[in-house]
């Protein structure tokens, strides 16, 4: 227990620091645009959008291999291959003096993606299944803090230095989380996988994956929650300029980087306590709790422009995010297939990547065309979907449940019809 304890902090303190880096980065891309860009009117928003989710597009089609080897050679040497060399690519980020460049850098950061994931994927298969949903929250809780930290970090840098002076901080973060890695993170043997026949290729692992249910419902759940949630991230700093308040003694910056937070303030203060809800009641219902409210949430800000109420919402969404994907991977974990784990999130990765790929390429479009109350009532719509998919696992799960029970009854008939 004691090495598990040490092995869990070692991987909180990763997730800190590389989501400390990550949330760095969306105050500094509109500053980059304009400062040393010079995009402005609708090329911003495309622009945004583009450079946002650049690095998403590679990032959902290395995984599945990275999930591969992960499985057969081990998650830890993937872990310091893609910490290496993000550091070296975010370093590269202060160099860039057209947005084309910067695009560049994110789809090359990209294939630099196995530390995060694998980070998850080592504290769910190794945490004790009645503490999974507590190890997925506090996860949770110390990404969001990362998410919280990095923004105030982006932002009190811009205050001071030029964007240029601000990445060399992300990759500072990105440093020390490898190093945390190499020091403290040890990985356990790894169980093989069941067949030769299932492991010949990549794609007979995925078939294999694809057919556990209810992981088809959870895969498209997963996408709509990411596409909803991180194709808002680049519009917020527009959303933000156009709202009213009262709070003049604050510039845009730092209006910015507390609308940021707020989301993860939530997430930090109720994530852990969610996470033993969910051991209790299952992380099913509170999926569906969670999806449900942010539908909701997304109706009021489509209709808003006063700043307190768009903050209170984005505090409420915090509430919801806590609720949602830690539940998503805490099921997971109960239908991963022993020895096929890396590959199993891997896919669940992917799927997130493709919605954190669509969302900021579309979100700049449908801002564009619509505008960002547009946008608001799409990413309804999206919550909306993932809802009905919470509704349809647990439709499957009843199923399920009434099957094996007449399979029971059947089984004990013909046993005393037999004797």
């Amino acid at each position: 227990m004691d090495s598990w304890n040490r092995q869990f902090a070692a991987l909180l303190s990763v997730q800190l620091l590389v989501s400390t880096a990550h949330g760095m980065f969306v105050p500094l891309l509109p500053s980059f645009l304009q400062e040393v860009g010079h995009v402005s009117g609708d090329s911003l928003y495309i622009w945004s959008g583009a450079i946002f989710s650049a690095n998403f597009m590679i990032m959902m089609l290395v995984m599945p291999f990275l999930g591969r080897i992960g499985d057969r050679y081990g998650r830890k040497p993937v872990m310091l291959w893609s910490g290496f060399g993000m550091t070296l690519v975010t370093a590269c980020m202060s160099l860039a003096t057209e947005p084309w460049q910067l695009a560049l850098l994110r789809l090359a950061q990209g294939c630099f993606t196995g530390i995060l994931p694998f980070t998850m994927a080592l504290i769910l298969t190794g945490a004790a299944k009645n503490k999974v949903g507590v190890s997925a929250g506090t996860m949770q809780m110390m990404g969001e803090t990362g998410s919280l930290a990095g923004p105030l970090i982006a932002s009190s840098l811009l205050s001071f230095y030029s964007v240029r002076g601000a990445y060399p901080a992300m990759s500072v973060c990105i440093m020390l989380a490898t190093i945390s890695v190499l020091l403290f993170v040890k990985e356990g043997p790894r169980a093989p996988v069941v067949s030769k026949k299932e492991r010949s290729t990549l794609l007979s692992d995925w078939k294999h994956i694809w057919r556990m249910k209810p992981l088809p419902s959870l895969l498209l759940s997963a996408l709509c929650i990411n596409f909803a949630l991180v194709g808002t991230n680049p519009i917020l700093p527009y959303y933000v300029r156009q709202s009213t308040h009262t709070f003049t003694f604050l510039n845009e910056q730092w209006l910015l980087g507390i609308t940021l937070s707020a989301t993860s303030l939530a997430v930090i203060l109720f994530s852990p306590l969610l996470g033993m809800l969910s051991d209790r009641v299952g992380p099913l219902f509170l999926l569906k709790i969670a999806t449900s409210t942010a539908f909701m949430l997304c109706i009021v800000q489509a209709a808003t422009h006063f700043y307190p109420l768009i903050l209170a919402c984005r505090f409420l969404l915090g509430l919801c995010v806590a609720g949602m994907m830690p539940n998503i991977q805490a099921q997971v974990r109960g239908i991963a297939r022993k020895g096929m784990e890396g590959q199993t999130f891997a896919m669940v990765n992917s799927w997130m990547f493709l919605g954190a790929l669509s969302a900021p390429l579309l979100g700049g479009y449908i801002v564009a065309q619509l505008g960002i109350r547009g946008w608001f009532i799409t990413a309804m719509l999206v919550f909306g979907v993932s809802c009905w998919q919470a509704f349809r696992i647990g439709s499957y799960q009843s199923r399920k449940v009434e099957l094996e029970g007449i399979q029971a009854v059947t089984h004990v008939t013909t046993t005393a019809n037999s004797n």
